[in-house]
């Protein structure tokens, strides 16, 4: 197979799996296992630096996978694959939200992404407890509070809460 012509399954992978990169993962390892593209051992090694690095799992595997294949570039071209179905159809969501806002059911459905937010932050509390680190906890606190109560945008909360603690450790570290 021309490794250029597996962009298009990343491409696919990506449009079609539910459930974030960790659910695109194994379907990924068989398409390529399946293609003959890398061994699985040499896949294993992929993923477990894939997991590694910082960012989403999907994308990291996918330029993984290009490297191994092709190089840094061919890496890239995978991680396009991978970005570009997720990008439009949150760009078409937030246009359908935006243009349909005032419908109950849009309004219920917000409402419910907001309560969702919330569990996860209390849930991220609650972790962050067992191996308590007040200026974490504090932090996470905040931005519970803005977006629960204050009902601030969640990308806002994550900007304002992400450098207000970055420059805190920073400070707090020279």
């Amino acid at each position: 197979m021309n490794k250029y012509k597996l962009f298009f399954t990343f491409l696919k992978i990506s449009a079609l799996t539910l459930g974030g990169g960790y659910a695109m993962v194994p379907i990924i390892e068989r398409e390529i296992i399946k293609k003959n593209i890398i061994e699985k051992d040499d896949f294993i090694i992929l993923f477990s630096k894939a997991q590694s690095a910082p960012g989403p799992i999907a994308i990291n595997t996918a330029f993984m996978v290009g490297m191994k294949i092709g190089g840094i570039f061919l890496g890239l071209y995978y991680v396009l694959a991978v970005f570009i179905p997720p990008f439009f159809i949150i760009s078409l969501i937030a246009t359908l939200i935006k243009r349909y806002a005032d419908l109950i059911y849009i309004q219920y459905f917000l409402e419910g992404i907001r309560v969702g937010l919330s569990v996860i932050l209390i849930n991220f509390l609650f972790s962050l407890i067992k191996n308590f680190k007040y200026i974490e906890f504090i932090f996470l606190l905040i931005g519970f509070l803005l977006i629960y109560f204050f009902k601030f945008y969640s990308i806002y909360t994550l900007l304002i809460i992400t450098f207000s603690y970055l420059i805190v450790t920073i400070k707090k570290g020279k």
